[in-house]
């Protein structure tokens, strides 16, 4: 019997400190898309620190030209352009995110033409003032999302 409990709790811990760590980052879907269309994309946001997030703040691949936003109720969305007025990224601010939930921001963006690889740069802001910059490649501890047009 005290060898189940040991290994019941062993289990939940590795659950509990695995898990947000494979699961925690920003998403973007679709992975894939095709080459020269007008994309609707979403980015999927969770929180799983106890600090609810705040402020998202998207880059995007200087080959993509975003369009238009979603609304969010409760958020504000600031676009950010370049000099040419070319939208190159979107900072969402004013709602908030609880932990151990997600939300889903939508946007269109026309791809490049030709096929690649689409590097997206997040960074989430959380109330307590921390970040997570999800801006690494695919394999690191803080990858940023990567959609693949073909």
């Amino acid at each position: 019997m005290r060898k189940s409990r040991t290994a019941v709790c062993f289990a939940a811990f590795l659950l509990v400190s695995i898990v947000p760590a494979a699961f925690g980052h920003v998403r973007i879907s679709p992975r894939e898309s095709s080459a020269g269309a007008t994309q609707k994309y979403t980015m999927t946001v969770p929180t799983e620190r106890q600090s609810p997030t705040i402020r998202i703040e998207a880059t995007f691949p200087t080959s993509v030209m975003g369009v238009s936003f979603g609304a969010m109720p409760g958020w504000k969305i600031e676009e950010k352009k370049d000099g040419d007025g070319k939208i190159v990224g979107a900072v969402w601010s004013g709602g908030s995110i609880p932990f151990a939930e997600s939300v889903d921001f939508t946007f269109e963006a026309k791809n490049p033409a030709a096929a690649g690889r689409l590097e997206w740069k997040v960074i989430q802001i959380y109330q307590d003032g921390t970040r997570s910059e999800w801006t690494g490649p695919e394999n690191s501890r803080t990858p940023g999302p990567v959609t693949t047009v073909k």
